[in-house]
């Protein structure tokens, strides 16, 4: 297996590495400011001669690119005739297709244990004499490295502490991960969208809807019906659920007679055989093999809803405008869950809760769950916070 795979699948070598990267980082970015001298301080109205801009989000993370994409839209905006490129990853690049972006710097994973491929583009990204680099992340260690490193004329991102990080500095302190994007791009003077961006094409959606009728070819009433609820199994280490949780659900689903598709993330194919031989003898319920990302999101497109953990597909959903029910786990997920009316949140639910949620959509009203008193600002109506004394077991 590969190192990076196993890594990938091995939650005790995640946390090392994980600390052993965050202590790496913590290490340069201290060589850093100790030989950099911060930038002097611009507004947009005073830069001159913004002829190439570089947007920078070299995370492996869906949901990190999907976050970041309503700022590519609001740069082109403000910017007009600029040449607009993109610092991506190999894996989330596919996502960043069809928005306003005239080239893409992709970095790879193997550079992780290549690190004169991170060298060579640095190089390469210094040779553009970019005018302007954005850091679109303000919790981004590397994307500062980046910013300061590839010697742009001007810097963009958000304030961190008291020493000045880049020449514009955008103010204020968001509770939520898509209103982090809009204060950012806030200094430029455009509107910003505050959900996710994602268009597909008309090809991807008609290989979308092919896909759906195969998934559903064995139960001959629905064989041209595309109306489904997407569940997906997967999740980043403490976001997770456990495999007895999701055959429960799927048994709910069944009981209730409600059509779904399950999809399972990368590092949820441990639970493959389980999960499968449950569907075998279903009647509503059919699982989806792996897809390409982009082949993925048009099938994800045409579900009515999906429920999900805190996850990328739960970006994706937003970027579509599909309904979500998100399972939360952490009380950091919700400054990421989407919170439209039509989105619901439900901390550590049962699954009695998820399916009366689901059927709530399914009949057009809205979710009666209450607001807790303790409830983040911002949160849809349709959203069960953290309660001290709420807590559920499954059994993994």
């Amino acid at each position: 297996m590969h190192l990076l795979t196993l890594i990938r699948t091995n939650s005790y070598l995640k946390i090392v590495a994980r600390f052993l990267e965050k202590r790496m980082k913590r290490f340069l970015l201290g060589v850093m400011r100790y030989i950099l001298k911060p930038p002097a301080p611009e507004t947009i109205d005073s830069l001159v001669g913004i002829e190439k801009i570089l947007i920078i989000r070299p995370n492996f993370r869906l949901g990190n690119a999907l976050i970041s994409t309503p700022a590519i839209d609001a740069f082109r905006e403000r910017f007009p005739s600029a040449r607009i490129d993109y610092l991506a990853t190999d894996k989330t690049w596919p996502l960043l297709q069809q928005r306003p972006v005239d080239h893409f710097h992709l970095l790879s994973r193997d550079a992780i244990l290549r690190p004169w491929q991170c060298v060579t583009l640095l190089r390469r990204l210094r040779a553009q004499r970019y005018d302007l680099a954005v850091q679109v992340s303000g919790g981004s260690t590397s994307g500062f490295i980046v910013t300061r490193l590839i010697g742009a004329r001007y810097s963009m991102g958000s304030r961190k502490g008291h020493q000045r990080w880049y020449s514009i500095e955008a103010e204020g302190k968001s509770s939520h991960a898509y209103d982090a994007i809009v204060n950012l791009t806030r200094p430029l003077g455009v509107t910003c969208r505050n959900r996710p961006l994602l268009q597909l094409t008309e090809q991807e959606r008609f290989q979308a809807i092919t896909k759906i009728r195969q998934l559903f070819s064995l139960h001959s009433d629905h064989s041209s019906d595309t109306d489904f609820i997407a569940i997906f199994v997967g999740g980043h280490q403490n976001k997770r659920w456990p495999l007895a949780f999701w055959l429960m659900l799927i048994d709910a689903m069944e009981a209730c007679k409600i059509r779904y598709v399950v999809f399972l993330g990368p590092e949820e194919f441990r639970l493959l055989a389980p999960i499968e031989q449950r569907l075998m003898s279903s009647r509503y319920g059919s699982l989806c093999p792996p897809l390409p990302i982009r082949h993925f999101a048009a099938v994800l497109e045409r579900a009515r809803l999906l429920v999900t953990p805190d996850s990328g597909p739960m970006h994706l959903a937003a970027a579509l405008d599909v309904a979500t029910i998100s399972l939360v786990r952490q009380k950091k997920s919700l400054a990421f869950v989407p919170r439209e009316p039509y989105d619901t949140i439900l901390w550590r639910p049962e699954v009695s809760t998820i399916v009366e949620a689901i059927q709530a959509n399914l009949e057009g009203r809205a979710s009666t769950t209450p607001v807790h008193a303790n409830s983040a600002a911002g949160q849809p109506k349709q959203c069960l916070t953290p309660s001290p004394n709420t807590t559920h077991t499954y059994a993994s």
